[in-house]
This record gives structure tokens, sequence and C-alpha cells, in this order.
């Protein structure tokens, strides 16, 4: 995981897709205070399983879920500061 500024990105691409949703859970719940959004890195070569997971996810934080236009393999998911 790695932040920049107030964004931070989490690579769960090669993890099953339980596994990867109670890590991304984890991660917005803990998520430092003033994070504005997280770079979900879900991969796209394999599969859609894990991106359409982050995207169906759900979480108080969470204000917004979208896809990246910069990159099919990520989703980005606003935060509630």
């Amino acid at each position: 995981m790695a932040k920049t500024d107030r964004t931070l990105r989490i690579d769960i691409h090669g993890l099953h897709v339980d596994d990867a949703m109670d890590f991304l859970s984890n991660r917005i719940a803990h998520a430092p205070r003033g994070t504005e959004k997280i770079v979900v890195v879900h991969g796209y070569n394999r599969g859609t399983a894990l991106k359409e997971a982050v995207r169906r996810i759900r979480h108080p934080r969470i204000v917004e879920i979208a896809p990246s236009f910069a990159n099919d393999g990520e989703t980005i998911v606003w935060l509630r500061s």
C-alpha cells in the first residue's frame, strides 16, 4: 500500500475475491483521516471477478466508486474524510 497526498493505492490482484474484499474493507475502515480516495488495483487480464466485487463493495465511508479512466485494471473508491 502506498500513500501519496490524500490517496492510498492498494494492490489486490492475485487475491481470491473473499480475501480481497476483507482486505479492502479493513483498509477503508482504517484509512487515515483526510484520505480522499483509494486507488484499487484489481487487474483485468484474468477475468472480472475482482473488479466487479470492488465496484459492489459497501462501507459507510464510501462516497462513490468509479472506474479509472487511466487504467482498466483500477477502480477509484472515494471516501468521506
